[in-house]
């Protein structure tokens, strides 16, 4: 779930399925974002790999949740990014994710994800079968251990209680220069 955008680099995910449909050829995956249904690029790409009826290549939705959920395993094979939100909402969802080591995605998932290195779709590729491998209840049991992560370290609760922390912070130290006299 990514606009099409060069930095969150469908290519090197459109690899790693190549690979994965190979071994699991009853794999479907799907891209899904502004642009990615329009673009040429990704459709000369998909026909080139072989990947046509595989992957599908989807426009922006308007449920993400929903789509989310659907997943048996999340991928960002992003090679740049701050703080993905699309990792911690399929967490959020229960679903297992993969992630490329970049900003702060390997924080986000700890270890209830895989993290590969960036731009290799070997590594994404045998980082997704690992989890496609997982029977469904130890892929469940890591998608309910991926929630309760997110919950309990990236929730509007917690995040507000973070923000009230620092403003106190903030806040003791201005009125502290707020009360110390001026040197002369």
């Amino acid at each position: 779930l990514a606009r099409y955008h060069p930095m969150k680099d469908h290519p090197t995910f459109l690899r790693a399925a190549q690979a994965v449909v190979a071994q699991r050829a009853d794999t479907h995956l799907v891209a899904v974002g502004r642009g990615v249904a329009e673009s040429a690029e990704l459709a000369v790409l998909v026909q080139a790999l072989g990947l046509v009826g595989r992957v599908h290549l989807r426009a922006e939705t308007t449920d993400a949740a929903l789509f989310l959920a659907g997943l048996d395993c999340a991928v960002s094979s992003s090679y740049s990014e701050a703080f993905p939100n699309v990792v911690a909402e399929a967490m959020a969802c229960g679903v297992p994710c993969v992630v490329t080591d970049v900003g702060e995605s390997a924080a986000i998932v700890g270890d209830t994800g895989v993290v590969v290195p960036p731009r290799d779709p070997a590594r994404l590729a045998a980082a997704i079968l690992e989890r496609l491998s997982l029977s469904p209840r130890a892929r469940a049991a890591v998608g309910q251990a991926a929630r309760a992560r997110v919950i309990d370290l990236y929730s509007l609760r917690v995040a507000a209680r973070r923000y009230r922390a620092l403003y106190d912070v903030l806040s003791s130290s201005l009125l502290e220069r707020q009360s110390t006299p001026c040197a002369e």
